[in-house]
């Protein structure tokens, strides 16, 4: 059970934990149901909508709080390629960030993302594409490939 008033704000190192446990199949991951699990590549990124507040089991006060304009998803990644159903792209903007154990011990990787549109909605013309405002931090396991 999750405290009333909990703000989730988790640090590199819990993201990655939370997502080892998941991946795992730990079945005591309730607290964390709010992460669900949708293939974030058939969307566009302003048609990914999520809660941004959970209600509690009595009524109508929001127990977790994300902030506004955040979202976790769990997505297994198919392919190499980070396509957007044909209408952009989902392009890496810097180098992938080791994610560390206290004990210095690799545990995954993050990498950043900004989202391009595909100009005139043609699709694979990268040439002139529009960078759009959306960022995504993807995660991943070091021993597990997601």
């Amino acid at each position: 059970m999750v405290l009333t008033g909990f703000r989730f704000s988790p640090t590199d190192e819990e993201v990655i934990e939370i997502l080892s446990q998941k991946v795992s199949g730990n079945t005591s991951m309730a607290a964390f149901d709010f992460i669900i699990q949708k293939n974030i590549y058939d969307f566009e990124p302003q048609e990914l909508h999520g809660p941004t507040s959970f209600p509690p089991f009595s009524g109508s006060e929001s127990t977790i709080g994300l902030n506004k304009n955040e979202r976790y998803y769990y997505c297994r990644r198919e392919t190499d390629s980070r396509e957007v159903m044909g209408r952009g792209w989902w392009k890496a903007t810097s180098h992938v960030k080791a994610v560390s154990s206290p004990n210095g011990e690799v545990m995954g990787y993050k990498r950043p993302l900004t989202f391009h549109r595909f100009k005139d909605n043609i699709q694979g013309n990268r040439k002139g594409a529009i960078k759009t405002d959306w960022i995504m931090h993807e995660y991943g396991l070091q021993s597990i490939h997601t």
